[in-house]
């Protein structure tokens, strides 16, 4: 009789406890609802304090046209809610018969006062980096570099007319105030299974800023070749002034998927 009371008063036990579970569970789902839905109700279309204009869409018209369309996609097409990266275009022509070695792109600090410049445009040992985006030329790109650095994602070299030249390593070159130096030797890789052969993606993450240069180990005689530098993130301090975030990040294409081990 002492046993079928003890198991009677467990199983009441075990009911209160079940009930206090569930009771507890169904006020958790309830007040996530009540969360959820006051905040749908103050939302203003804003995310991360960005505003909506900043959302523009990608000019499909700065990639080459050897770039696929699964990465051409609208910003504003379901992909996301971050905003498409929109890339920096400068060309590098080498007007001499011969190659030049260990040349420099970037590197704001250095060059920006450099006499070889002209209409925006920077010579140096024959061969001319000048800006592929027009209305913005070289010597401006060079000065937002400055001011508002940024972080690359991806980076394209596309060949105008000599495909060898996409293949050739570069170094990233970049130091502080402090002069501590980091240098990395990239390898661009023609990915086995595609099709063209003009042009190479090079998904390193690396930042961008007055101090940083890139520096090509060899530019082949009579070359010209384009780089496109995708941004992941970009810093502009005047958003701060409109309440905005003063960094901004971008997606496509594929610019979640490179590399976390920064070079700065």
């Amino acid at each position: 009789m002492q046993l079928k009371r003890l198991n009677v008063f467990n199983w009441r036990q075990k009911n209160q406890l079940i009930h206090q579970i569930l009771k507890t569970k169904k006020m958790s789902v309830r007040n996530y609802i009540q969360n959820a839905k006051a905040n749908y109700a103050n939302w203003t279309g804003d995310t991360n304090g960005v505003a909506p204009q900043r959302f523009q869409n990608y000019i499909a018209g700065n990639v080459p046209s050897s770039v696929g369309m699964r990465n051409r996609l609208m910003a504003d097409g379901g992909q996301g809610q971050v905003p498409q990266s929109q890339p920096y275009i400068i060309t590098i022509s080498n007007a001499s018969a011969t190659s030049v070695s260990n040349f420099d792109v970037l590197g704001a600090y250095t060059y920006i006062n450099s006499t070889g410049f002209s209409n925006g445009s920077l010579t140096l040992s024959g061969v001319t980096i000048s800006s592929a985006i027009s209305n913005v030329n070289y010597q401006q790109f060079l000065y937002q570099s400055m001011n508002q650095p940024f972080s690359v994602g991806l980076t394209y070299i596309e060949s105008v007319n000599v495909a060898t030249q996409i293949t050739q390593t570069f170094t990233l070159n970049t130091q502080d105030a402090n002069g501590n130096q980091m240098l990395r030797t990239i390898v661009p890789t023609i990915d086995p299974y595609q099709q063209q052969s003009t042009i190479v993606a090079v998904k390193q993450l690396y930042a961008i800023d007055g101090f940083t240069k890139i520096t090509f180990t060899t530019i082949a005689a009579s070359c010209v070749f384009r780089l496109h530098f995708y941004p992941a993130t970009n810093v502009n301090l005047a958003s701060g002034l409109t309440g905005q975030s003063v960094t901004q990040s971008y997606g496509n294409p594929e610019l979640f998927g490179v590399p976390t081990n920064i070079v700065r």
